[in-house]
């Protein structure tokens, strides 16, 4: 039996991505998703799926994310070069078509792989391999069907955002994600990004992390928030439910007039700032 919220998702997603064929063509459908299918078999995965999930079509606010399976890379990478996008330092490509800013992976260049942290022979192992576990949803635009964890939905509503991986090599740009996300969504951190963030905060630079915050972002947070304020509250987790967790913004510390940034590219290598 298919779940309902997840069915609702599914259909959200065909949509944005024009497969569903009451919506005419765009660019994203007429020439990205062809160019994607030159390359080898498309997936959707992490933030795009994740804002769908959290507000609908409305809350969609991040770059596109696909992994590419079914071919060889040499292939994918010869027809993404000839497609126009342009390489990047991890091993992805990115492509900006109109409004849509597009990168592409293949499944083989997945950084946690090519790192050895993870074994990745299939679009389920990448579930393992995103730093925020909110970040771990794929829609395979074959099968046309979600691929996520048990409970994925369920972890979502709790507003409780953890770490599925940590090691990555931007640590800093993880870091500053994350206090933009606890404040921009009023979300929780679950033990494992709360160590993390408390960890990171006492090893980086803090008027660095605010710099790098306004160079990467149209809309600074950093600026807006206490360092005293989050570490003491990192450092005081409280339980909710089962689980130990922080609230690094409290409401009552920040009052941003910001919507739902897109902050972030997918979580499968944290490059992007």
């Amino acid at each position: 039996m298919v779940d309902s919220q997840s069915e609702n998702v599914r259909k959200r997603v065909l949509r944005l991505l024009r497969l569903d064929r009451q919506y005419r063509p765009n660019p994203l459908s007429s020439e990205v998703i062809p160019a994607l299918l030159r390359a080898g078999r498309p997936a959707l995965i992490g933030g795009a799926i994740r804002d769908i999930a959290r507000g609908g079509r409305a809350a969609f606010k991040s770059d596109l994310d696909f992994v590419v399976y079914g071919s060889r890379p040499t292939e994918f990478r010869e027809t993404m070069r000839a497609a126009g996008a342009i390489e990047n330092k991890f091993g992805g490509f990115g492509l900006q078509i109109g409004v849509w800013h597009i990168d592409a992976w293949h499944l083989q260049d997945t950084w946690a792989r090519t790192a050895g942290l993870r074994d990745v022979h299939s679009l389920h192992d990448l579930l393992q391999c995103t730093f925020f576990d909110w970040d771990a949803i794929i829609f395979d635009l074959e099968t046309r069907k979600l691929i996520s964890k048990r409970g994925y939905f369920s972890k979502l509503s709790s507003g409780i955002l953890d770490i599925t991986l940590e090691p990555n090599p931007n640590p800093q740009g993880s870091l500053v994600r994350s206090l933009r996300r606890a404040a921009l969504w009023h979300i929780d951190f679950g033990p494992k990004l709360t160590s993390f963030a408390l960890n990171s905060l006492e090893q980086f630079n803090w008027p660095e992390l605010v710099q790098l915050d306004r160079r990467a972002f149209d809309y600074p947070v950093l600026s807006n928030l206490n360092l005293s304020s989050l570490k003491c509250a990192l450092r005081n987790p409280k339980r909710k439910g089962r689980i130990l967790t922080s609230t690094p913004v409290p409401r009552s510390q920040i009052q941003l007039d910001l919507p739902i940034c897109g902050d972030d590219r997918t979580s499968l290598v944290e490059g992007g700032i």
